[in-house]
């Protein structure tokens, strides 16, 4: 028995005793290598929550500004409608007033002229010649 012992303290001195430490160190380095791997993966999720509220404030800022440079571009649209409706309004106002007067002459001067065509037809109807003193 005593031959079997000495060659059990022996293995266990040569082989499983560094054995043993090796797999306590191993086992050490795999729970470090989790909790390295746990640390890391909470660092990156708080990045993760810090990126995604700027990102948020960034879109809140977008949609604000957006809706002011589209207030601003509709103000300067109604302004330059305005404006090119004053004008159309005053180009229409004048054109009326000059088809009027363009009116107004050719009523006169239609006036006029079936005055003189209506003598002369009764000129060439009658056979001479009509004339207010006759």
């Amino acid at each position: 028995m005593l031959p079997f012992m000495v060659a059990m303290v022996g293995m266990y001195r040569i082989i499983l005793k560094p054995m043993l430490a090796y797999l306590l160190e191993r086992d050490a380095a795999i729970k470090g290598g989790h909790q390295e791997a746990e640390r890391i993966e909470a660092e990156v999720t708080a990045r993760m929550a810090e990126y995604e509220a700027k990102l948020a404030q960034a879109r809140a800022e977008i949609v604000t500004l957006r809706a002011e440079k589209r207030a601003e571009a509709q103000e300067r649209y109604d302004a330059v409608i305005a404006e090119a409706r004053t004008d159309a309004e005053g180009k229409i106002t004048a054109a009326l007033g000059e088809i009027t007067a363009a009116k107004d002459a050719a009523s006169g001067q239609l006036k006029t002229m079936s005055g003189e065509i209506a003598d002369q037809v009764a000129g060439q109807v009658l056979g001479r010649s009509l004339s207010a003193g006759a």
